[in-house]
């Protein structure tokens, strides 16, 4: 399995304070732990950009950079939190870091409210609004509380710089561990799928059957398990794009949606391929070949220089035409168009599934993508969505994941 070394986060965070003024303080929290019920927490998720810059997976914990000096903050575990969740390892912070200078609460916060006095502004990550709306979700309260917590502590007005746009940039292009990491959750994912995609017609009665299968065939290969939640969704469910009960069971002749990708070193491989319960009805081959045809022009399209608006324009105006072909509507405008087709044809991958990236920036050499495309036809209980992982190369894109068969 690929190790990442002090050396890339030590690297990343000189290439971050390169991009800022010399007499700028970085200040940057971990992620916290959220409550699951009563006194039992969520798995913990690191935040991603602190990840990138430290390879830190403890709660709580914060990055300061003043110059070329750099510390941890550490917050202090006592009582029944060191018995059951142990007590934090600071060797192995400085160890995994490359951060030896680590200070408690006490000290640390003494330090920084120096640098905030002195500098009267601080580079930290802006955070995301307490309830995100489009995407119906609470975000992890770490980031607004550490935002408070400077703002208390520099008794004055502070100026905050928000370093998401640098690191997202930074993110966007993957270096040759990076790389590394996504190839092995990308092998992993297309093994998995390919032994399940193997077996008979009737394998499989109920959606979770087949989860629990991905989840087995992920974890024996070393993943660290799912990058993100599965989606297993048979018949008409196929239709609703993040469905994740994967609970129903499965009908004689459906097509199901399998949507999955494995996680190693927090590294996200993004997969789907679509499975038969029984031998498919040429109408059900007819849409799947649609499908395939658009994926086929998407990669065609994709390479340095391309601007992503203008892309997935050009591979939605190419999914009307066979949905038209297919009979399923003859209005090509987009509007009638997104009704079957409806969500974008690419997205960034990387520490997250969705990953960070500027669709309004031409496309560099080392950015990895997702390319997906999916028609979708509630009344026909038909959903299909192709997914392969790509890489885009200095003359076009390497299909990372194309040992794995697109066939139904």
């Amino acid at each position: 399995m690929t190790q990442f070394t002090a050396d890339f986060f030590k690297a990343n965070r000189q290439r971050l304070i390169k991009e800022l003024p010399p007499d700028l303080p970085i200040a940057v929290t971990a992620n916290g732990l959220v409550q699951r019920g009563a006194d039992s927490a969520y798995p913990f998720t690191q935040d991603a950009n602190f990840w990138y810059l430290t390879g830190i997976n403890d709660p709580d914990i914060t990055l300061v950079i003043d110059h070329q000096r750099e510390f941890l903050i550490v917050p202090i575990r006592e009582g029944s939190r060191v018995t059951f969740d142990g007590q934090i390892d600071e060797k192995e912070l400085a160890s995994v870091s490359g951060i030896d200078d680590i200070l408690n609460e006490a000290s640390g916060w003494k330090r920084l409210d120096g640098l905030l006095h002195r500098n009267k502004q601080v580079a930290t990550l802006a955070s995301a609004p307490f309830f995100i709306e489009q995407y119906g979700l609470y975000a992890n309260p770490a980031r607004s509380r550490f935002a408070e917590r400077l703002v208390r502590h520099s008794n004055e007005e502070l100026k905050i710089v928000d370093i998401r746009p640098i690191l997202a940039n930074m993110r966007v292009v993957k270096q040759e561990v990076e790389l590394k990491a996504l190839k092995e959750a990308i092998d992993i994912t297309a093994k998995t799928l390919k032994e399940v995609l193997a077996k008979p017609y009737g394998t499989y009665a109920y959606e979770y059957q087949i989860e629990a299968d991905i989840t087995h065939g992920f974890r024996k290969r070393g993943s660290l398990g799912h990058a993100f939640e599965p989606i297993v969704a048979g018949g008409k469910r196929a239709c609703t794009m993040h469905y994740l009960s994967n609970s129903a069971k499965l009908s004689d002749g459906e097509m199901v949606i399998v949507d999955v990708g494995a996680n190693v070193k927090g590294y996200a491989a993004d997969i789907t391929r679509v499975l038969a319960t029984k031998r498919p009805t040429s109408r059900q081959k007819a849409v799947f070949e649609a499908v395939k045809e658009t994926q086929a022009y998407a990669f065609s399209l994709l390479k340095p220089g391309v601007h992503l608006k203008t892309y997935e324009q050009n591979v939605a105006k190419y999914a009307g035409s066979m949905l038209k072909q297919l009979g399923v509507t003859s209005n090509l405008k987009m509007e009638t168009v997104r009704q079957f087709f409806p969500h974008a044809a690419s997205h960034f991958l990387g520490l997250n599934v969705h990953d960070v990236g500027d669709y309004t920036k031409p496309l560099k050499a080392g950015t990895v993508l997702t390319v997906e495309p999916g028609i979708y036809i509630p009344d026909e209980g038909i959903g299909v969505r192709i997914e392969d992982d790509v890489l885009v190369t200095d003359s076009g894109i390497d299909v990372l994941s194309a040992k794995l068969p697109t066939k139904l």
